[in-house]
């Protein structure tokens, strides 16, 4: 990118200083903006989006420490690189100015080359750095594409009777679903989450999907579908310090039974056809990290019409919404009440919204997955 088309806001309460530097700069074919006090810099900054801030540190009302903080404080902000600019030259002031997310430090009276040559610089890490970004996104992109293509649909399954809704935190998440029909006439709804939110948590998505389906093909009972990919995780978590949680629903629906196999993650939410909800809790150790697993399986009653909601913490404790885990699952329950004379798909769709809603950011990866009997 040629300097034209580089944008670079000079922040100063001298208007001397301001003068000197947009002849300088504009000399050596930038173009400019200027701010006389960090409180109008933010604006513009925010407005105009520049290339690079050059930020005077001695100002009145608001000094350009207080500034480069909030700026590096908003996410609409912080990627911008910010140089400041003082009369100051000891090491103290220098150290609190990197510590509030400055990259660089020039010293006035301004050197033509010192200030062209640090810009320049700074600016060339810049496109590095956003090419980098660009190209993770595009990978992201890929990734996300591919897994979604292994998460199961409602309508491909309509015997399944099930409904989701999954959105991941990155392009490509580290929570999980999947469902099965297995030899003996019993569908197999399985949910988990694994830690961390990079590419490798993204990809052992794959891996459990092989292991749910190698396993849920023979007669196995649901706490050994479970043990079974537990020991598959095993090699691929051992040192990577990774761990998963997990909650496999068995549905019999010729017999009414629900079982449940809990590894270490939330309860599962039961509605019944006459609105009567409940937890249904019960032990199981992480997956991935003890040799030794223990997993207590509860089995209960279920009527046609009842419905069966698993899903993901990051539904309920999400960072924005000040809610701790009891209070969510409390108000997922009141949702999966208030939603029943709803189709499924649409009362999963609600309860998601309403919880959390489709234009906030999320900070966690979320599903929730219903079941209806």
């Amino acid at each position: 990118m040629s300097e034209a088309h580089h944008s670079i806001l000079i922040v100063d309460d001298i208007p001397l200083n301001i003068t000197l530097l947009r002849a300088m700069l504009r000399k050596a074919g930038y173009l400019t903006i200027t701010a006389a006090s960090g409180r109008e810099g933010r604006r513009l900054a925010l407005e105009q989006q520049p290339s690079l801030i050059l930020l005077d540190i001695t100002m009145p009302e608001e000094d350009g420490v207080t500034t480069c903080r909030i700026l590096k404080a908003d996410p609409r902000t912080a990627d911008i690189p910010v140089i400041f600019l003082s009369a100051l030259s000891g090491t103290d002031i220098k150290v609190t100015g990197f510590a509030t997310g400055a990259v660089d430090y020039i010293t006035k009276p301004f050197e033509r080359e010192e200030v062209l040559a640090r810009i320049s610089l700074h600016l060339q890490m810049r496109e590095r750095y956003v090419a980098v970004v660009r190209s993770q996104d595009t990978m992201y992109v890929k990734l996300n594409t591919a897994q979604r293509s292994m998460l199961p649909k409602p309508d491909e399954m309509p015997d399944a009777a099930f409904a989701v809704h999954y959105r991941a935190f990155h392009a490509a998440g580290g929570d999980f679903y999947d469902v099965v029909r297995g030899k003996d006439g019993c569908y197999r709804y399985f949910i988990a989450d694994i830690s961390g939110h990079d590419v490798d948590t993204s990809l052992n998505t794959s891996a459990i999907k092989a292991l749910f389906h190698q396993s849920s093909t023979a007669y196995n009972s649901p706490t050994e579908i479970v043990e079974s990919i537990h020991r598959g995780l095993m090699p691929l978590f051992s040192t990577s310090g990774m761990h998963m949680t997990g909650a496999l629903i068995q549905l019999d629906r010729q017999t009414r039974t629900a079982t449940l196999v809990n590894a270490g993650h939330l309860p599962a939410i039961h509605l019944s056809v006459d609105s009567h909800v409940s937890q249904v809790e019960t032990e199981g150790d992480i997956l991935g990290v003890f040799d030794e697993l223990v997993l207590v399986p509860k089995t209960f009653e279920v009527q046609k019409g009842d419905r069966i909601f698993i899903y993901t913490d990051g539904l309920i404790e999400q960072n924005n919404l000040n809610c701790n885990r009891h209070a969510g699952i409390k108000k997922l329950m009141a949702l999966c009440h208030t939603t029943s004379a709803l189709p499924l798909q649409e009362a999963v769709n609600a309860i998601s919204s309403r919880i959390f809603p489709i234009d906030t950011p999320p900070t966690d990866d979320i599903i929730l997955l219903g079941i209806e009997v």
